[in-house]
């Protein structure tokens, strides 16, 4: 099997997209095979067109691999622009983590006895440090900046990391509460098991990116001047 290699956190996550798998499974790494054979094609032929189109992939990663960080972010970034039609800002409220959602609720203050301080507050607790397990984020659309509204707010099965080395989710698998994030969606499809049976089921595969990464400009012009989207109650 061929080296895979790996240029940038983008371009690697930019591959994972098209892995689609269930929440805690492990994701399946696929490697870029060549077209098959035409029919009628000879064996010397069809064999000699696969090392061709090995010769232009490997030519095409060399001369990617040039370029500059900057460069190959606005490479991936407009190819993320043009293969989404729905793209919106969101917010990470909530994550669970081991059976607990962070951020904790604030603890009461006690009171002051007559004559006496009051007893220090007890610390808050904050979210361990991601480990690259999957883990659920609770994620609210805020601002619309392409396509029409169809996300609602809703607990979503982020992170993980494929036997390719990456995080199919992108800034998601790592984002805390609090965190903005732009996401990008596109209609998927999975397999999921159902009292003994695999069936199919529609769903949205999200890609995120934090602000701070964001340098194509057309997404910063488009967020910018990106509409709210509709409100939507509190979970």
């Amino acid at each position: 099997m061929r080296e895979l290699r790996r240029p940038s956190i983008y371009f690697s996550n930019l591959l994972a997209l098209i892995i689609s798998c269930l929440s805690n499974q492990a994701f399946a790494c696929v490697p870029d095979r060549p077209p098959p054979c035409i029919a009628n094609q000879s064996e010397k032929d069809c064999r000699e067109r696969a090392e061709q189109w090995y010769a232009d992939q490997e030519a095409a990663r060399v001369a990617y691999e040039k370029k500059t960080p900057q460069e190959r972010a606005l490479i991936e970034q407009a190819q993320l622009w043009e293969d989404h039609e729905i793209i919106f800002l969101a917010r990470i409220e909530k994550v669970k983590l081991d059976g607990k959602i962070y951020p904790q609720p604030r603890p009461k203050l006690a009171k002051a006895r007559k004559g006496k301080l009051p007893p220090p507050p007890a610390p808050v607790l904050i979210p361990p440090m991601f480990t690259g397990q999957g883990h659920d984020s609770f994620i609210r659309p805020i601002r619309q900046i392409k396509g029409q509204p169809i996300f609602a707010a809703s607990w979503q099965y982020v992170g993980g990391i494929t036997s390719c080395g990456n995080t199919p989710d992108g800034s998601l698998g790592y984002a805390y509460p609090g965190d903005e994030v732009i996401i990008f969606a596109s209609p998927a499809s999975r397999s999921r098991q159902v009292r003994g049976k695999w069936e199919s089921e529609d769903y949205l595969s999200l890609f995120g990116l934090s602000r701070a990464e964001l340098v194509e400009p057309r997404i910063l012009a488009a967020l910018s001047g990106a509409m709210p989207s509709k409100a939507e109650p509190k979970q």
